[in-house]
């Protein structure tokens, strides 16, 4: 269960020398109705500039103030397991320098500064913190539609973690807002891509049938997932918000037909 802080949810492993967060639709500068309050992707109904405003508010609250907009790291998102290693020479891409950024879903850093960010709005997304045996603290976070999902990004971001010295047993993850179960409903030709990436079994166990429709579980398949990875279910802080069932808290793509904003998702070594 993930905490409230102001406009943003956060994991219980916050602080110590990190800092992570969820946004809300709350607390930013948009002023049309479909991206209001708080948007962070370009290309939407917002101006970039008010898209930029935005972002330095969501860096700042989630950073006390310590690190704004050109900290931040962002790039286009293609539904894929790709998690990208960044450094500080990455800061400002996708935000203050969007004709830099490499598609990706997902980020890991063990640099200072950096704010990974991802963006969705009925996607879930996940951030990490791990520390190396000296203390060192690592970051993560991915994107993580259905696609991802079933590709294994989560698993993908803890292997990248533990490729940069993390001690597996270090590694924590939450899972934050996104369209639940009570609202993801799919077809059968989801069902069987699911099953043909992950085998009918895992198809089963996440996607349930109810009164003659299907409905798909992001947090089950991605816990699952991140248990084969070594990060057991007890490491593991899952939102309970769905973010199709609250419009007047979150974005949502399904809820609205596409005429949204997106909420972010960072981690940040401070």
């Amino acid at each position: 269960m993930l905490n409230r802080k102001g406009n943003l949810w956060v994991p219980s492993f916050d602080g110590n020398g990190a800092a992570f967060g969820f946004s809300t639709r709350l607390g930013g500068v948009s002023a049309d109705p479909a991206t209001a309050e708080m948007n962070l992707a370009f290309g939407r109904e917002d101006p970039d500039g008010v898209v930029l405003s935005n972002i330095g508010i969501f860096a700042r609250a989630l950073t006390g103030g310590l690190y704004g907009a050109e900290n931040v790291v962002c790039a286009p998102q293609i539904h894929s397991a790709t998690v990208r290693y960044v450094t500080e020479a990455d800061r400002g891409s996708g935000v203050t320098d969007r004709g830099g950024a490499a598609p990706c879903d997902g980020f890991v850093t063990d640099r200072r500064g950096v704010i990974l960010t991802v963006r969705v709005a009925d996607c879930a997304p996940i951030l990490f913190r791990a520390e190396r045996e000296d203390g060192g603290i690592l970051v993560a976070a991915v994107h993580a539609g259905w696609r991802g999902t079933v590709s294994g990004i989560a698993a993908a971001a803890a292997e990248k973690l533990a490729s940069l010295g993390a001690v597996k047993k270090s590694v924590r993850a939450a899972i934050g807002p996104h369209i639940g179960p009570c609202c993801f409903e799919v077809r059968e030709d989801f069902r069987d891509a699911v099953a043909v990436e992950r085998g009918r079994a895992f198809a089963e166990r996440h996607i349930a049938s109810r009164d003659g429709s299907l409905f798909a579980d992001l947090t089950g398949m991605n816990t699952e997932i991140l248990s084969e990875a070594d990060v057991s279910p007890e490491r593991i802080e899952v939102s309970t918000e769905c973010t199709a069932c609250r419009p007047d808290l979150y974005h949502s793509h399904r809820r609205t037909g596409g005429k949204r904003g997106a909420m972010g998702a960072a981690a940040v070594i401070l």
